[in-house]
């Protein structure tokens, strides 16, 4: 089997869809009252300094991060199309379907409806 995957041009409102996007998630968010907050109170208690210093590195490594998978995926484009990707992608999948057989089984033995 030959499978295509097809590339769509980016469009003009791409930009402004994805920081609509990274805006309503709710991860930053959770992010920034559970762990990013009360780091950074910590270090602002040490100095500015170490507080500008997690917020700037922090913000840094994601955006380069995110930058760095575009950059990555870009140039892999190729690959993306080929064979060896797909059949990986195939193997993967039927890997997490056995896995989910293995989650449900487990459920069922611990709502008592499957004797163990």
């Amino acid at each position: 089997m030959n499978e295509e995957i097809s590339v769509r041009q980016v469009k003009e409102a791409s930009l402004r869809k994805g920081v609509i996007a990274n805006v309503l998630s709710p991860y930053p968010y959770l992010f920034w009252m559970t762990v990013g907050a009360p780091t950074v109170l910590k270090a602002f208690g040490v100095s500015f300094l170490s507080a500008f210093l997690f917020i700037g590195s922090f913000y840094v490594l994601l955006v380069g991060s995110k930058i760095f998978v575009a950059l990555l995926v870009d140039k892999s484009r190729s690959f993306l199309r080929g064979s060896v990707y797909i059949s990986t992608i195939k193997a993967l999948g039927f890997i997490l379907l056995l896995l989910t057989a293995f989650f449900i089984k487990d459920g069922l033995k611990l709502f008592g409806l499957l004797r163990r």
